[in-house]
């Protein structure tokens, strides 16, 4: 259909959304963040641990080392040869956990977990506590993706169990 110069323009198309694509667009945007921004990208010299983990599936290369002092994690640092997802979680759960003890970063890797396999699961206060990390959420839904996340929780719980 052809508009006319004396047509009136058409009435805006208005969309509206669910309240849980604000959510995920939130989510989005944190991963996103941390990925072209990631924190604790490098390397530490003298670290007190250090893991490197690989997923052959996909070719994704992340090391994680930390420095500790009487059981509280002092630096954390990781480099990778990765994918948004892995190194965005890198980047959250490197900066949650630093300052925390090894058991409490434990806690925090074994709340991750819970959180890509059924975020449901996780009572309120516990998805809040996990801050910038509870945008991992949407990757329960994604199956795939899930070894993203997983990479980077298994070099962690290797190099706190190291200590």
């Amino acid at each position: 259909m052809a508009l006319s110069a004396d047509s009136p323009p058409p009435a805006p198309l208005t969309v509206s959304l669910p309240p849980e694509a604000g959510v995920a667009s939130l989510y989005q945007e944190i991963i996103l963040s941390h990925y072209r921004a990631p924190r604790h990208k490098g390397v530490i010299a003298g670290a007190t641990a250090a893991v490197e983990h690989r997923n052959p599936l996909c070719g994704d290369v992340m090391s994680v080392q930390f420095v500790h002092e009487g059981g509280t994690i002092t630096d954390a640092a990781f480099s990778a040869r990765a994918c948004s997802i892995t190194q965005a979680t890198a980047s959250m759960l490197l900066s949650r956990v630093l300052g925390a003890t090894l058991q409490e970063a434990r806690a925090v890797v074994e709340q991750v977990e819970q959180l890509i396999e059924s975020p449901a699961v996780l009572s309120d206060a516990a998805t809040v506590a996990l801050g910038d990390l509870r945008s991992l959420a949407s990757v329960s839904r994604f199956p795939a993706r899930k070894a993203c996340v997983r990479l980077v929780t298994g070099a962690v719980l290797e190099a706190i169990g190291a200590q």
